[in-house]
């Protein structure tokens, strides 16, 4: 190639002028929006070019990291997730308007991944935007009815029986016990059968197809996978459709959402060949397909009321769910009640061996207002210390220790100016470890949850589900499911600290997910 006339560039040359081009507008593409927190007057920690302050969360954990930036910058603050301007927000006053009082300018999650996704994966509850979330969460709502869950307890109860079983032949052979794996089986035979009454007995052959492919959506090589396609390299998004087109799955998260949509149509399929009274989640999803409306009884239930939304759905006429909707929301049935169940209560069981008069206590209120009766879903109701444990253990450990929202409109929050399609983050995490609302934080106190300790704090300081009418629609489920597990087996054993316990439990950077947790049991006296 001549310049004007006079030199030669050599290829090489050539190639090399293209490359450093293609880098530079590479760094400023990834950094152009860098100042966007500097115009709007909000602290925080200067972004690295390209790469935001993504190194400190990648390197630290997200947990930690907005756990530092919180006690250095306060409970207002700026970050960048690499090119990704991201305002976090942690004082309660604003979190009241973005999540219940100005609600409607804050309905949707941030939608990074839509476009890497394929329509399995955004048309999940979690996934889905504005009338279409609103049609979908009224549908679903009523599997978690007071009615449906008096139901369900006896398929949980079944599950927890194999559990003792289990727990009785560890004893015998005086093992430790990886509870991770060990309380996932029971967890992954809940969800099973009250979302789609399935046997899969997860518990006596832990490898099996559903729980193997539910550890796939933590896979950390995947996860690796996406964040660096997600965030670095933004314009190579077809990569993963393309991928899923050719049939190559590039991540395991993939592979698994394919299993269990395969699952789902499956179990449909034979629902449908086979019509009655259903009253597991796959139950509600079919009268849903027919358009069918809630009983009375379930209209009836406060969970609807609380978390109605329909008088809001002012352009969406649609009644039914598609197959494609149903196949969504039960494969995030399986994901979201798999990991987040189980690791509460493999921490709650920790903090108990840590905690022996904390048990005490609990094993008191257990024998004292169930005098051995097996729990339901009234009795256990009447446990307000086993609550308040649950509680404490999802305030040290919160399932999402933080929560996002994005701005639909240009919108003022106090004296903030948040523009069109900027996105929130709330640090749950981080709130909940604030000295200012919970002294002495890192302790395990279940007394921080009396009702009166309760009544003089501000309750969007703990938010372990959520907060407004985007809360998680299942929590009431999770909470029954984790209640009846801790009867079950305190009512029988108390958790001990074996050989390979060790102090303090070690936690993955990527969220709280315990890892090695090693525990033994002792049968009562």
């Amino acid at each position: 190639m001549e310049v004007l006339g006079l030199v030669d560039i050599p290829t090489w040359l050539q190639w090399v002028m293209l490359l450093v081009g293609l880098v530079v507008t590479y760094v400023i593409y990834m950094s152009w929006d860098h100042n966007t927190f500097k115009k709007m007057g909000i602290d925080g920690p200067k972004p690295d070019p390209v790469f935001g302050n993504m190194r400190m969360l990648t390197e630290d954990g997200v947990i930690k990291a907005e756990l530092d930036m919180y006690r250095k910058y306060g409970k207002v603050f700026g970050m960048y997730e690499s090119y990704v301007p991201v305002l976090y927000i942690a004082d309660p006053a604003l979190l009241k308007d973005i999540l219940v009082k100005d609600f409607k300018n804050f309905v949707n999650r941030r939608d990074t991944f839509r476009k890497f996704s394929d329509s399995k994966m955004n048309l999940m509850l979690t996934q889905l935007q504005d009338d279409h979330w609103r049609f979908v969460r009224n549908t679903i709502t009523p599997t978690f009815s007071g009615k449906k869950l008096r139901q369900m307890t006896s398929l949980i109860n079944n599950s927890a029986d194999k559990f003792m079983e289990h727990i009785d032949q560890k004893i015998k052979e005086d093992e430790d016990i990886d509870m991770k794996g060990f309380i996932g089986g029971f967890t992954m035979d809940v969800i099973a059968s009250t979302g789609f009454g399935l046997d899969v007995n997860s518990q006596n052959n832990p490898d099996n197809s559903f729980t193997k492919h539910a550890r796939y959506f933590s896979d950390p090589t995947s996860i690796a996978v996406l964040v660096v396609i997600v965030f670095f390299l933004p314009f190579f998004w077809w990569i993963l459709r393309l991928s899923a087109f050719l049939g190559f799955n590039l991540t395991k998260v993939r592979t698994a959402m394919n299993f269990f949509a395969r699952v789902t149509e499956k179990a449909l399929t034979e629902r449908r060949q086979s019509p009655g009274e259903h009253f597991d989640f796959l139950g509600i999803m079919v009268k849903a397909e027919k358009g069918d409306e809630p009983t009375e009884e379930e209209k009836g239930d406060e969970l609807l009321k609380e978390n109605d939304a329909s008088e809001t759905l002012s352009t969406w006429t649609r009644k039914t769910l598609t197959v494609e909707e149903i196949t969504a929301q039960a494969t995030l049935f399986f994901v979201a009640g798999y990991d987040t169940t189980s690791n509460t209560l493999c921490f709650l069981m920790y903090h108990l061996v840590l905690y022996p008069e904390i048990c005490d206590n609990l094993l008191q209120e257990i024998d004292d207002k169930l005098n051995g009766q097996a729990p339901n879903y009234d009795n256990v109701a009447k446990l307000s210390y086993v609550e308040m444990c649950i509680h404490e253990t999802m305030r040290l450990f919160p399932a999402a220790a933080r929560l996002d929202r994005v701005a639909s409109n240009d919108v003022t929050i106090g004296n903030i100016r948040i523009p069109k399609g900027m996105i929130i983050n709330i640090p749950v995490g981080a709130i909940q470890m604030d000295p200012e609302y919970w002294p002495e934080p890192e302790k395990f106190d279940p007394e921080r949850f009396t009702p009166e300790a309760k009544a003089n704090r501000d309750p969007l300081v703990f938010m372990p589900f959520g907060a407004g009418p985007r809360n998680c629609v299942g929590m009431r489920l999770a909470l029954l499911e984790l209640k009846i597990a801790i009867v079950r087996i305190l009512q029988k054993y108390r958790p001990v600290k074996s050989p390979k316990t060790e102090i303090p439990i070690k936690v993955s950077k990527m969220g709280n997910i315990p890892l090695g947790l090693y525990l033994k049991f002792e049968k009562r006296t």
